[in-house]
């Protein structure tokens, strides 16, 4: 496993929040791409973790961010930068306190998987590639490397893939300000190249050959299964209350949400109750 190391690839990266404010515009040659950054410099949100550079703050952004609303994500993200400011403050908290933070975001797991990373993370440093660690994917490495370390590659969430396939269809190149071009193309997916799309805000449909034609080639979202009374929300609730009480004896518990959130190392059983597990 080897440790990244900062851009002059001589001093470890730092694992404070934050690094570093966001740099100043650099030149693109694509007069497309400049047209979608044009539009985001006047209209991009003030997302709280545009402000950094740490990779820390950024992984913590990517993970709360995924399946979560924005304006979710970003006043969680602020309070949990606040509670743990670094990796290693993350690593010293108990696992029943980072579960207790992450309530209201959902899926769990990712919660466990920063906790078990951020411990990795504090006794061996950062690996390279940062998918060795828990629940890092290729996506949230490349957004990584995109909005921590100002990579010349493009994040390809849901998004940015709809994005490319309606107007850059034979590719993108963002080389020229890979920064500001990862939030622009991202912003513009989420908030006017939807899954309907809003063409008619869009700053770059003059030559969209979807807005001209109406064929669509992104690819559809898949509908999320329904959320009330699912098992989804039987293990939410379950764990909540074992957050709540500090233990549930299994013979009060529902067993399937039980069984799940044990095997998943969420939940652990000692003398017949259920409690956080570590």
């Amino acid at each position: 496993m080897r440790k990244l190391t900062g851009r002059s690839g001589t001093s470890p990266l730092q694992d404070s929040f934050p690094v570093s404010t966001t740099t100043a515009p650099r030149t693109v040659h694509d007069p497309v791409v400049a047209a979608v950054l044009t539009w985001w410099d006047d209209y991009g949100r003030p997302l709280p973790w545009r402000a950094s550079r740490d990779v820390y703050a950024i992984w913590v952004s990517e993970v709360m961010s995924a399946q979560t609303s924005v304006a979710r994500a970003a006043a969680a993200w602020t309070r949990w930068m606040a509670r743990w400011p670094t990796v290693r403050a993350l690593a010293a908290a108990s696992l029943a306190d980072v579960l207790g933070e992450w309530q209201g975001l959902g899926y769990p797991r990712r919660a466990r998987d920063l906790h078990r990373s951020a411990r990795i993370v504090a006794e061996r440093g950062w690996p390279d590639p940062l998918t060795e660690l828990p629940g890092v994917g290729d996506y949230v490495a490349t957004a990584i490397r995109c909005f921590a370390r100002e990579e010349p590659v493009l994040p390809l969430d849901v998004n940015t893939r709809r994005v490319l396939a309606r107007r850059f269809p034979e590719g993108v190149d963002t080389a020229g300000d890979p920064w500001r071009a990862g939030q622009a193309l991202m912003e513009l997916g989420q908030r006017i190249c939807t899954t309907r799309p809003l063409c008619v805000l869009c700053p770059v449909a003059d030559g969209c050959p979807v807005a001209a034609s109406g064929d669509d080639p992104a690819p559809r979202a898949r509908r999320q299964a329904r959320y009330e009374g699912s098992l989804r929300q039987r293990r939410g609730r379950l764990l909540a209350r074992v957050l709540a009480e500090g233990e549930v004896t299994l013979g009060d518990a529902d067993r399937r949400a039980a069984t799940q959130l044990v095997a998943e190392g969420l939940l652990g059983v000692h003398e017949g109750c259920l409690r956080i597990g570590e």
